[in-house]
């Protein structure tokens, strides 16, 4: 029953400035995700008809990653300089026009020669905005949100990547079955969808803290190295992009070992499809379990805890018996999704991390640097993945990997320890429990 008498309205709590940003860019940032991971699924199958190579779709594929590879360092710079909700609105309409020009061309030119090429400029381009709309997206967050609400709205902002993820890929395929250019111009319309939700903000919080001033080219080597000596100095976030650039790397070699063992046991496609959307699973998982660890632990605390419980999960891939039914209903699946749980952890944590130690007008330089090296080991680990199982074996590989993750573990530890000692303090004090807040900060989601 409401908590009201008969005969007067209900009484609703009101919600606040901040909260109703923050669920504008929740909600526009979920749409644009899955629109983008929509057409990022589809972009190597329309590669693959047009020219029936596998080498021309995966060059696509690769040309998707460059931008994340190139311009992470200087996309931070400029977004530090920038009007964050300028930038994010700038490339959601550049994302919205390259995807409607691809489905014309696809819809009306589906034949000509030259749709290949703008296929793959199309990608580039198309990942190009979304480093400048991710960069700028990650730096908003912290202005917006309340430093005792963080934990929450940084776990909702990790559990939206992973949703994406599940809910695009398989959209891109289902989409471009029925035509070939409906999943770009999906993506089209989730751009402007996005761009409508972004449009509404209170754009008077996310100017930045210096002038919006063209940036020269001596300036932006400046300011990077500037980001990059304020990284150097802090005495745990060095440590933390060092052990997530190499855990990536390393977990490459594992999704591959997977892949190999379920094939190996004769598996459906749709099996192995499921098994490997564990991770997924398990990070959307963690991104809600999240925010109550960082209630009770410090981001650095919570952060060394769950690296060590990578190397567990990575032993229990290569010590079981792979051709155990439990083996592969039970314990794969658990492994690989707990990988993707600790996964988001740590993520939230970082961006908790973030939000508290590093100075706004550094946050975009700092977010640049890190995903930097944890992004780019993404493609490298896949590449030398291949390798080490062909020398190694599966069984081995997964042992090796387990092994380097543990020393990763210990020197993250290492790390926390050395600044603890820095800080004079050995033990972080328990944090305390948000408030409730004022109104609902629930976000749009089914």
């Amino acid at each position: 029953m409401a908590d009201s008498t008969e005969g007067e309205p209900s009484i609703r709590r009101p919600v606040s400035s901040w909260q109703r940003d923050f669920n504008l860019l929740w909600s526009g940032s979920a749409i644009s995700q899955i629109g983008l991971m929509n057409a990022t699924m589809a972009a190597p199958l329309l590669a693959l008809s047009l020219s029936g190579s596998p080498v021309f779709a995966g060059w696509v594929t690769a040309a998707a990653t460059l931008p994340r590879l190139l311009l992470h360092l200087p996309v931070g710079a400029l977004v530090d300089r920038s009007d964050r909700r300028r930038v994010m609105i700038v490339s959601l309409v550049v994302r919205a026009a390259l995807a409607a020009l691809l489905t014309a061309s696809v819809l009306v030119f589906g034949g000509l020669p030259y749709l290949p090429s703008l296929l793959v400029m199309f990608v580039v381009a198309q990942g190009v905005c979304a480093v400048f709309y991710s960069t700028a997206e990650t730096t908003v967050i912290p202005r917006l949100v309340p430093g005792v609400h963080r934990p929450r709205a940084m776990g909702k902002n990790e559990a939206r990547i992973h949703v994406a993820g599940l809910l695009g890929r398989p959209l891109g395929g289902l989409l471009f079955d029925a035509f070939r250019w409906l999943p770009f111009a999906a993506d089209m319309l989730a751009s402007l969808v996005s761009v409508l939700a972004v449009f509404r903000m209170d754009k008077h919080r996310l100017k930045p803290p210096t002038a919006d001033t063209p940036l020269r080219l001596a300036q932006l080597a400046g300011e990077l190295w500037e980001g990059l000596a304020f990284l150097r100095k802090d005495g745990f976030l060095p440590h933390v992009v060092f052990v997530c650039t190499l855990a990536n790397f390393l977990f490459q070699t594992l999704a591959l070992v997977l892949v190999l063992v379920l094939h190996q046991l004769r598996l459906s496609s749709l099996m192995i499809g499921c098994v490997v959307a564990a991770t997924g699973l398990g990070g959307v998982l963690g991104s809600f379990t999240a925010p109550r660890l960082l209630c009770r632990l410090t981001p650095e605390r919570a952060i060394v805890r769950c690296v060590w419980a990578w190397p567990l999960l990575s032993l229990l891939l290569a010590v079981t018996d792979h051709d155990s039914a439990v083996y592969v209903t039970l314990l794969l699946p658990l492994a690989w999704g707990g990988i993707g749980f600790v996964g988001a952890h740590v993520n939230v944590a970082l961006s908790l991390y973030q939000a508290e130690h590093v100075p706004e007008h550094m946050l975009g330089r700092v977010t640049g640097v890190s995903r930097f090296f944890s992004g780019g080991a993404v493609p490298l680990g896949g590449l030398a993945s291949g390798y080490f199982v062909s020398g190694l074996g599966t069984q081995l590989a997964a042992v090796v990997v387990a092994v380097l993750v543990g020393l990763l573990a210990g020197v993250m530890a290492w790390g926390r320890c050395r600044r603890s000692a820095r800080a004079g303090s050995p033990e972080d004090p328990p944090r305390p429990s948000p408030p409730r807040p004022s109104g609902s900060l629930q976000t749009v989601h089914n």
